[in-house]
């Protein structure tokens, strides 16, 4: 229990004896028995209180992820009803390459630099926030 062995055990009631006396050592035995019973039903009866009450949390855990596990599948199938379809999606007017992230003609932007004949002759455009231009196809000569 202690790590107590026998030579142990034999020296500390070998000391007992001569400070109790042989008159006083089995009543004075008798209670320290007694004492680590009464020590040991407490240590159990605690350790059986605590495991009880761990297993009501666990309980009420588990409750508790099963209930987010509804929410979640809820909103898992909420949120795929309300998803719209990829036609939905696009702007009305646009055809599919342009739906895609390809540029058009009328949405390409003209920065400051660069005047409309440069644009249509085939430079680059270079997009500047909030300027918008139509740019017509160039001619070929």
């Amino acid at each position: 229990m202690f790590g107590i062995g026998l030579p142990e055990f034999i020296l500390i009631m070998a000391l007992a004896l001569i400070v109790v006396g042989p008159d006083k050592l089995p009543g004075l035995a008798k209670t320290v028995a007694k004492q680590v019973l009464e020590l040991k039903k407490a240590a159990n009866s605690l350790k059986d209180s605590l495991q009880e009450e761990l297993a009501e949390e666990k309980e009420s855990l588990k409750e508790l992820s099963r209930g987010l596990e509804d929410v979640d599948i809820s909103l898992t199938s909420l949120a795929s009803a309300n998803t719209p379809d990829e036609a939905e999606l696009s702007p009305p007017g646009l055809d599919e390459e342009a739906a895609a992230g390809e540029s058009s003609p009328e949405t390409d932007v003209i920065s400051e630099g660069q005047n409309k004949e440069s644009a249509d002759a085939g430079d680059p455009v270079q997009p500047v926030d909030g300027q918008t231009a139509t740019k017509e196809p160039a001619a070929k000569a």
